[in-house]
């Protein structure tokens, strides 16, 4: 028979892995199609539903990527604004007109915050650009660091934020459909149904032949997930 494990302790990707390649065994022996069929296309379509779910979940997931990325960039900028800005309170700094310099051109360039997010990456790749020629002064009054994390979070805004856009034009995604929690609870009862005739039938002596090879080639995919499990769990 086909050993049965925790299906709803795994994650949303996994669940999604097994269900498919245990369609795939259905579909490669195909037992009792009369009575099975419907759940077996029943589990199909939700399979497909799973997938545009996980879609909808990854899509989800990168905006919030990349808003976290957009919140990082503001915080810098605003990090190097008020470093500068503490030099500046205390004329006899040592650091006074070396900041006092990349001040002003920091100044220049403007709030990225009050901007598009489009037109802040553009600002901040600009602000990089103005002050490369002032290397020097950022070096004597100690800033040059936090411009560097600065625009690389800038890039790594840019590189999310066309991933992101990217998604949406290539995958089409459907704003309406399930959420991965909505489908898995379809789709286990469907599972365990499938699972539950077809172990029925192998106590039967004379099915039990004609199920054989399905059964092991389920408890090889069981034995897989399950072992999976198990060492989450023990580590």
């Amino acid at each position: 028979m086909i050993q049965k494990f925790p299906i709803t302790d795994l994650r949303n990707a996994e669940h999604y892995q097994f269900i498919s390649s245990a369609c795939d065994i259905f579909a490669k022996f195909n037992v009792d199609k009369e009575n099975l069929g419907g759940l077996y296309d029943e589990l199909n379509r939700l399979l497909k539903a799973a997938e545009a779910a996980l879609a909808l979940e990854k899509k989800n997931q990168k905006i919030g990527e990349k808003n976290d990325a957009d919140r990082y960039r503001d915080r810098l900028h605003s990090k190097l604004f008020n470093y500068l800005k503490s030099i500046l309170y205390d004329e006899k700094d040592s650091r006074f007109n070396d900041a006092q310099a990349v001040m002003r051109v920091v100044k220049e360039a403007g709030n990225p915050t009050k901007l598009a997010e489009n037109a802040e990456s553009a600002m901040l790749i600009a602000l990089g650009n103005k002050l490369a020629p002032y290397k020097e002064q950022m070096e004597g009054c100690g800033c040059e660091s936090i411009l560097d994390d600065l625009l690389t979070a800038n890039q790594k805004f840019i590189a999310l934020e066309t991933e992101v856009r990217e998604m949406l034009a290539e995958q089409k995604l459907n704003e309406s459909a399930m959420s991965m929690t909505a489908v898995r609870k379809q789709i286990d009862p469907v599972y365990r149904t499938i699972i539950n005739a077809i172990n029925g039938y192998c106590g039967i002596p004379s099915k039990k032949e004609e199920y054989k090879e399905l059964v092991v080639e389920m408890n090889v995919l069981v034995a897989r997930y399950d072992a999976l499990l198990m060492g989450r769990k023990k580590s």
